[in-house]
């Protein structure tokens, strides 16, 4: 039997061909669903943090993720996970990644993909650990709120290079003044330790800037007050922690976990454990349906 076909039937043919082999051609993105207890999370990685990205997409891949605790959580604020030692693993990373700050393009808005890191003060470059990363939720802030929160962020920045110079041998005269006021709170249970501690470092402020040059906080942008304002964040971490991907679906999923009780120690009271997969969307799809705009390839 011979089976003809019409003309209008060779059009649709060649039409849904086109279409196929345009999608099955164009450029695709690898996004990460993590799934959990409370529902799914889906993320876009930013190409422009590659370092993070690729290190992300590695330990998905390579299973690492899989069963890993969501060890640390505290309600309006963020919840961590990636300590790969408490799932299939059960080893830590024995690395770190350089950091790669972008604050004009990506804040701590919530849904935001960040990693975790050691303080300022034995991790002067602020790198990032190997695995450890945190999903913010946060809470919004008018401006006076971020007015704090800047303040904020220049006491944490003030404080951890105040500590990295008086553990310097270049200035033994910072550890003198240290150990006098700890010394009077031991001899004196009244005596305030941390007021002291914490005026001696305004004393150096003169110190640090010359040590360190201007550390005034530059506050936020129009652009990123609008968001903490509506959609909040934590915007004290800004330029201090790497934000490298975001939530794009699931947001409802770190309210759930983030609402959990915990311990002193902010670890959940019951196991909550992730999986991590994979999945290749075409970037086309994922600017227009997200909103996520590509940095042009030079």
């Amino acid at each position: 039997m011979t089976t003809v076909f019409n003309k209008n039937t060779w059009i649709k043919a060649l039409l849904g061909a086109f279409i196929f082999l345009s999608f099955s051609c164009e450029e695709k993105d690898e996004l990460v669903v993590i799934s959990t207890p409370y529902g799914d999370m889906t993320a876009v990685l930013y190409d422009d943090t590659p370092i993070h990205k690729e290190n992300f997409l590695k330990l998905t891949k390579s299973g690492q993720y899989d069963s890993v605790l969501f060890h640390r959580v505290i309600e309006n604020f963020m919840i961590q996970t990636g300590d790969v030692s408490t799932g299939v693993a059960e080893e830590a990373v024995d690395y770190t990644l350089d950091a790669e700050f972008l604050p004009e393009k990506y804040i701590h808005v919530k849904g935001a993909l960040a990693a975790a890191r050691t303080g300022d003060a034995v991790n002067p470059q602020k790198k990032s650990s190997g695995s450890q990363f945190y999903i913010v939720q946060g809470e919004s802030y008018d401006d006076e709120g971020l007015a704090t929160r800047a303040e904020r962020r220049y006491s944490l920045k003030i404080n951890g290079l105040f500590t990295r110079m008086y553990r310097s041998d270049r200035y033994p005269e910072l550890r003198e003044k240290v150990e006098y006021h700890r010394m009077k709170s031991e001899e004196d249970s009244t005596y305030d330790f941390n007021a002291a501690y914490q005026q001696l470092i305004l004393n150096s402020i003169g110190l640090i800037e010359e040590e360190f040059g201007d550390q005034t906080d530059p506050g936020y942008p129009d652009w990123a007050k609008k968001i903490y304002a509506t959609t909040g964040g934590v915007p004290h971490l800004d330029a201090e922690y790497t934000v490298f991907g975001k939530v794009v679906e699931g947001l409802e999923v770190i309210d759930k976990i983030a609402a959990v009780q915990t311990n002193q120690r902010d670890k959940p009271l019951e196991d909550i454990r992730m999986t991590v997969k994979v999945v290749e969307v075409p970037k086309s799809q994922v600017t227009k349906k997200y909103g996520i705009e590509y940095p042009e390839k030079k």
